[in-house]
């Protein structure tokens, strides 16, 4: 049962990126031990470093880092951590910043690396153990294991933990630029806490507990503690409840006190979807199972501490007590505990790993010059006690002690011991659905009398839920008799979906891992059929400063054209966009979205989800990456790799539609590729009047043959598009919005004569 990092693989046209991308493809590989080498231009960088921990906090500078052997100049290198980190001791916590001074530099787009020094852990393998579980329900970090040297002295053995920050938001959420919190005090105690308890609606209130990474959002920081306050009705829009859940559970099973659930209640995020809604993000595991002595419950045993319901009375725990204080999220905090137990303790799969991990760093830990603990310990830490490094001074139990103690004391709770209905499998109304089509699931629960089945279209959207029903009213049979109906409208051609049911007593999902894993159901769709090079990927900029702006927002954003080359107009509808091959259904073309033949279509690369427009939910590297378009049954359209574009410069093809890209100086949005003239209205002999105009307009051109006149809107979308039979023809304007236009003309060849500017009022 092993999880594995999904790593990208791109090209660059710079070599040393070209390198770095192939080298550092398995840098999270849970196999693998990574060698990091720092060099600083002077010899007190130890007390450099513990100066600026002592102040600010801040990064200082070294000459060079070697990351497996790639070079990377001038990174910023500061130590991190609270009891972790001690000034008289060699081995402290590292974070290296890859891009501190150059912006574009990274490491397979790795720019933040995060280094823990294994405290109050013997066993060496708490934390990469930790997430390795973890990453089976919830969306979290990764990681491994690094050797690492200052100066070329070895320093020792490091975890190597993924850094959640905006790659990792875009990775995991499909975007970056959001409300980003985390759950950090500036001086944890039990007095100092980020337990998301409402005070007031000052922001500066929160300022030394909670910090927030993208700069923005305090107001909805503090709608989410008022909501749990005083609107729980209002949670579900506001917080993701199953990750909440999740996130509990996981702290409640693995003893993981140096969380939100301990006594600082801490190392935790917050990222807001496209749906408004925070999505909990659990962070450093290092003092999991135990190591972090504590917690706010009370003691259950004198080995767990922590009672099964924690939390369920204490007000200073909002978010913990309102899912516990609801009847049915209290049967699910159940289930998902009872799954973590069946899947990782009851069969020992937790200490199959933690010994193979314990296996691939034992010289290591044996050799490490400035280890915390002894190799002794080391040998002896799945069962003996190890003394705790945070919270009050007391002793935690070895790795096994523990999550055997945990495992039995659950099993004295009537909730966990409870008998949760029987989930069979489902039946479908249709075994070849269309998308869209309304189609009915039939589902035996055996010892059930409620549930719901739950469906999206993408792992971005929110899940629809409908309630099972058996009344012999839901295409579900007779009344009575065992089997339930809902149905479900198939949004996309794998639509996601998962059921849950429950009794008086307890509740199950299907599959047991939902949300995080899920059901899928094949849908069909009926796609044109077209040949390559029909519908491409025509011009786009990754650093856009000055060339076109925004009107949703006023800024100057990314973006990029497709250009239709084909005889028909092409509906967009199962088209997606993404800068990630892995994951290549990243956005997708709201319904609706067309693209005329032979006409330009814009898309703004800005992580605008919600405005109005086509507003995909990512952005373009500027060092470099890929762009994607590609269908929901697998056809790629087209695709383009590229490097670290200077700024307002764009890759567009030559000539528009069909050749090779070019790199140019003089973008053209929404105008024809590589024209030798400038295509504004002063420069070619094509006109139009009056302007503004409010209900007609006259287009004066030289050509003899009819034209074709595309009316494009600001947010690059046709809507209107019309033969123009002789010159001095009359266009209505009836049904057009106020506003800003380009009206494209193309010759019946399908060249562009130009593109005029009209604005309607």
């Amino acid at each position: 049962m092993s999880r594995f990092y999904s790593t990208r693989y791109y090209l660059s046209l710079i070599p040393i990126l070209l390198l770095s991308a192939v080298s550092a493809q398995d840098y999270y590989r849970q196999d693998s031990i990574q060698e990091v080498k720092i060099y600083f231009g002077y010899t007190n960088w130890d007390y450099r470093l513990d100066t600026a921990k002592a102040g600010n906090e801040d990064y200082i500078l070294a000459s060079y880092c070697l990351i497996n052997g790639v070079r990377f100049d001038s990174v910023g290198v500061k130590y991190k951590g609270n009891s972790s980190y001690r000034a008289a001791q060699v081995k402290n916590p590292l974070h290296i910043k890859l891009d501190w001074v150059r912006e574009s530099q990274n490491y397979n787009k790795i720019t933040s690396m995060k280094f823990g020094n294994n405290f109050a852990d013997p066993s060496a393998v708490r934390e990469v153990l930790c997430y390795e579980i973890l990453g089976h329900y919830m969306d979290c970090s990764v990681a491994n294991f690094a050797k690492v040297y200052v100066n070329d002295q070895y320093l020792g053995l490091y975890s190597n933990v993924e850094a959640v920050n905006k790659k990792f938001c875009s990775d995991h959420f499909g975007s970056s630029e959001h409300v980003f919190v985390k759950g950090n005090p500036d001086r944890p105690s039990q007095n100092s806490t980020s337990n998301l308890v409402y005070i007031n609606n000052d922001s500066s209130k929160f300022y030394a507990l909670y910090g927030m990474e993208n700069g923005i959002g305090w107001y909805k920081l503090i709608a989410l503690m008022d909501s749990l306050k005083n609107n729980i009705n209002g949670i579900p829009a506001i917080v993701d409840i199953d990750r909440s859940i999740w996130m509990h559970a996981f702290n409640s099973v693995f003893s993981n006190y140096d969380s939100y659930t301990g006594s600082f209640s801490q190392n935790y995020y917050l990222y807001e979807d496209d749906f408004g809604r925070f999505l909990p993000v659990i962070w450093d595991l290092n003092m999991a199972i135990g190591g972090f002595p504590g917690g706010t419950g009370g003691a259950a045993t004198t080995i767990d501490k922590v009672a099964f319901f924690n939390g369920e009375t204490n007000a200073a725990r909002p978010l913990i007590q309102k899912i516990l204080q609801n009847a049915r999220y209290k049967k699910m905090f159940t289930a998902h505990v009872r799954t973590f137990c069946n899947e990782f303790i009851a069969n020992q799969e937790y200490q199959k790993i933690a010994l193979r991990l314990q296996k691939m760093v034992d010289s290591l830990v044996r050799t490490d010059p400035n280890s915390l603990t002894t190799y002794a310990a080391f040998q002896t830490s799945m069962t003996a006690p190890i003394s705790s490094g945070g919270g009050p001074g007391q002793s935690a139990p070895g790795i096994t002690t523990l999550m055997e103690a945990r495992l039995n004391y659950f099993k004295t709770i009537a909730e966990y011991n409870a008998v949760p209905p029987v989930i069979g499998a489902p039946q479908w109304s249709s075994a070849s659905p269309h998308i869209g089509d309304s189609i009915w699931l039939n589902v035996r629960i055996t010892n059930g009398t409620d549930g719901f089945l739950a469906y999206r279209k993408n792992r971005y959207d929110l899940f629809t839920k409908h309630q099972l029903l058996d009344d012999g009213l839901h295409h579900d049979g007779k009344a009575g008799d065992g089997i339930y109906g809902a149905w479900m409208i198939p949004g996309g051609r794998k639509t996601q979906y998962y059921i849950y049911a429950e009794n008086n007593a307890a509740g199950i999902f299907s599959p047991e891992r939902a949300e995080f894993e899920y059901h899928v159901l094949n849908a069909t769709n009926t796609f044109p059929t077209l040949q390559k090079g029909d519908l491409v990927i025509n011009e786009l900029m990754s650093v856009n400063q000055k060339t076109v702006i925004d009107s949703t927002d006023l800024k100057y954003e990314d973006w990029t054209e497709l250009y239709n080359n084909s005889a028909q107009d092409i509906s967009l509808e199962g088209y997606y966009l993404s800068d990630d091959s892995a994951n290549p259904l990243k956005w997708e073309f709201p319904t609706g979205t067309s693209i005329h033949s032979k006409g330009l279509l814009a898309v703004w690369l800005d992580e605008d989800g919600n405005a109005p427009g086509l507003h995909a939910n990512f952005k373009l590297s500027s060092s470099g990456e890929m762009l994607l378009l590609s269908r929901e049954d697998g056809l790629v359209l087209d695709s383009i790799t590229f490097g670290s574009l200077s700024a307002d410069h764009s890759l567009e093809r030559c000539p528009n539609g069909t050749g090779s890209f070019a790199l140019t100086s003089k973008p053209s949005f929404l105008k024809i590729n590589c024209s030798l003239t400038s295509v504004d209205e002063q420069e070619i002999s094509c006109r139009l009047y009056p302007n503004p105009a409010s209900n007609d307009v006259i287009i004066d051109f030289e050509k003899g043959q009819p034209v074709l006149a595309e009316f494009i809107d600001i947010q690059g979308k046709m809507v209107k598009r019309e033969v123009i039979a002789h010159s001095g023809q009359m266009i209505e304007l009836s049904g057009m919005a106020q506003g800003y236009y380009h009206v494209r003309l193309i010759d019946t060849n399908g060249l562009s004569l130009g593109v005029l500017k009209l604005i309607i009022h």
